[in-house]
């Protein structure tokens, strides 16, 4: 089982932060493509094409109605709650229905967005009420089922989250390789190359370990998360990517050029420019941001200004304001429109409705998930219950 804490000592240095140019360290951001309420959607630009014949960023997306999509324009679609789904902020889950010991299936068979590809069947969980892992994967049945997956990337490699699982996650962790980042002496389109790379490595490999696990363990309905019966293609908009550092860039680039998911939620990241100012204090004061707002673009990698596949409401990002990225992160967050005004989570009057943006000032470079909770700043959970849509009934689990 992975170990629960990633502490602060990630920092710029320990994990490739010098890089050929553009110094720094690893992570960046979803794309600076903005998406319009409604209306046509915006087509990509072509996008950067990964190392191992990465996707190229088409199809862009429009949002409305607080982020209901459609993949290929039109206005805002409406938001659906499949049963044992509750809506939650930015987003709603769903679409399998809570599962129980016995062999309970979930109604499944709808999106939850238009522009979702929805279930090719009902979710269908016989296996006995506990934590069942995998090595790296796993799910926990005593939890009710959220009808979800979530591929943990870590820095450049992920393990079975716990937090994730008692909250009715299928949990998958994913290795890959660390690109350089973010690289900008190599040009502004070098790192954008590289993790594309990076995503088709992942691709191959979560689809691969689903197939694995959907043979070997039925009765935990891994195949549930396929487009059809012949498991060849993986229902992305139903995963959540997570990462840390590097890899919570890598989780943006997932989201914003290699398919349309369901959750992209970074810790201590996304990055991939260097316009920050180094290290904050909060409450965040935008009259004096932690970056330059007027960076020139050859600080800043292209693929942070391309249309995004995912909408935007389903971007999250938790930072801590002594990270010495953190101006870089914040610039991210900035350029590629996460919705709402950054809000610090740690106090106990502070309002987490209403934005996607959330720095401590405690915690600087850490793992927010997976972190032990006597390291976690205050509030944490629920600033996670928000940011992985937790309905309420998953969010305390006593397990």
């Amino acid at each position: 089982m992975r170990p629960l804490a990633i502490l602060g000592f990630w920092a710029c240095g320990v994990w490739a932060c010098s890089s050929p140019g553009g110094g720094g360290g690893p992570s960046g951001g979803g794309s600076g493509g903005t998406t319009s309420p409604g209306g046509g959607g915006a087509t990509a630009s072509g996008g950067d094409t990964g190392a191992q014949g990465g996707q190229p960023g088409s199809g862009g997306t429009t949002t409305g109605g607080g982020g209901s999509t459609a993949s290929s324009g039109g206005t805002g679609g409406s938001v659906f709650t499949g049963s044992g789904g509750t809506t939650s902020a930015g987003g709603t889950t769903g679409g399998g229905g809570t599962t129980s010991a016995g062999g309970t299936t979930g109604a499944g068979g709808s999106a939850d967005d238009v522009g979702d590809l929805a279930p090719y069947r009902p979710l269908h969980i016989t296996a006995t009420k506990a934590q069942h892992t995998h090595g790296s994967a796993g799910v926990d049945t005593r939890a009710p089922s959220l009808g979800k997956l979530a591929v943990t990337l870590g820095v450049s490699g992920g393990g079975y989250s716990q937090w994730l699982g008692k909250r009715g996650y299928h949990v998958i962790g994913a290795s890959f390789g660390e690109c350089n980042a973010p690289n900008l002496g190599a040009g502004r389109d070098a790192v954008g190359t590289c993790r594309l790379g990076e995503w088709m490595m992942i691709k191959t490999q979560v689809t691969a370990t689903l197939k694995s696990l959907a043979a070997s363990n039925p009765e935990e309905d891994w195949g549930y998360f396929f487009t059809d019966a012949t498991m060849n293609d993986v229902r992305w908009s139903d995963v959540a990517f997570t990462g840390v550092s590097h890899g919570a860039t890598t989780a943006e680039i997932i989201a914003r050029l290699g398919a349309r998911v369901w959750r992209a939620v970074s810790c201590a990241g996304p990055r991939d420019n260097t316009c920050g100012t180094g290290a904050g204090t909060a409450p965040f004061d935008p009259a004096h941001p932690p970056y330059d707002p007027n960076c020139p673009d050859s600080k800043i990698a292209s693929w942070l200004d391309k249309p995004s596949l995912t909408p935007m409401s389903r971007y999250y990002a938790l930072v801590g304001t002594t990270d010495v990225e953190y101006g870089d992160i914040m610039f991210n967050m900035e350029r590629t429109k996460y919705p709402g005004a950054p809000v610090q989570w740690n106090t106990p009057t502070a309002v987490l409705t209403g934005t996607n943006r959330f720095i401590s000032s405690e915690g600087g470079h850490l793992d927010f998930l997976n972190a032990a909770d006597d390291v976690k700043p205050m509030r944490t959970d629920e600033v996670l219950n928000i940011a992985f849509g937790i309905p309420p009934a998953n969010q305390h689990p006593a397990f």
